[in-house]
């Protein structure tokens, strides 16, 4: 679980630069912003300090305030301090979709607003990497390609949050529209979002699989400089003994 301490050092650092706090991130978008931006592969990532005017307008709905020398750096530390504990959750194996949304009923309908505003950060989150998330522009897939359901995923969330679902699955978007219709209903934007809605925990979990798995495949393989028993396993992490391995 992430400490409350964290995510209010950076909202007082956000609320420092904007006082309207309707002008910047609230704490279920804080939160989406940082799962997205802990999936993606760090190769990919456009940092606060590399790229800070990424991040900086990702925190403040997409505007550019202009900020003192005093507030870079506080800005900075927040939000890193925010990232590595969102990394230590996803190192221990415990960092999913926070909500569960078989539980929401009419008595507790604020958990399911808390659960779009999350959404909603995390839609962000994947924007500033773009490219990465839902390909180049123009990009063509088969739909037997693995890729698609990544694309798809991503694109689950580009339409939640600007109600348009155009580039979203037709097929399910026309199975949708005639599942509405039939029981009597507009087939509304709105209608659509809400019945897709349910699809965000396994949206989430394909996008954080494909963004591990990338990761994975861009770091360098590390060979340990201790020496290795014959019988040990095998320092390259292919899970045979180093004697029928790398020391062969």
């Amino acid at each position: 679980m992430i400490e409350n301490t964290l995510f209010e050092a950076l909202e007082n650092c956000l609320n420092s630069i904007v006082s309207d706090s309707e002008k910047y991130l609230t704490r279920d978008e804080l939160a989406g912003l940082l799962y997205a931006y802990t999936i993606t592969p760090k190769a990919e990532l456009p940092g606060i300090d590399n790229d800070a005017s990424a991040w900086i307008a990702a925190l403040f709905y997409g505007e550019h305030p202009l900020l003192t020398e005093e507030q870079i750096p506080a800005l900075s530390l927040a939000y890193q301090a925010l990232a590595e504990a969102y990394q230590g959750l996803l190192a221990q194996g415990q960092l999913e979709f926070p909500y569960n949304l078989s539980d929401i009923n009419e008595e507790n309908l604020d958990v399911l607003d808390n659960a779009y505003s999350w959404s909603q950060g995390f839609f962000t989150g994947l924007i500033v990497n773009e490219r990465f998330w839902l390909g180049r522009a123009g990009e063509v897939l088969r739909p037997t390609d693995p890729l698609e359901s990544v694309r798809n995923s991503a694109k689950l969330f580009v339409g939640l949050a600007t109600m348009d679902f155009s580039d979203f699955d037709k097929a399910k978007i026309a199975q949708i529209r005639a599942f509405l219709i039939e029981q009597g209903q507009e087939p509304s934007n709105e209608l659509i979002a809400a019945t897709l809605f349910a699809n965000v925990p396994t949206a989430v979990h394909t996008l954080q699989q494909y963004g591990l798995s990338q990761a994975s495949a861009r770091q360098p393989i590390k060979v340990s400089q201790d020496k290795v028993g014959r019988n040990e396993p095998c320092p390259c992490g292919s899970g045979k003994k180093y004697k029928k391995c790398c020391g062969a």
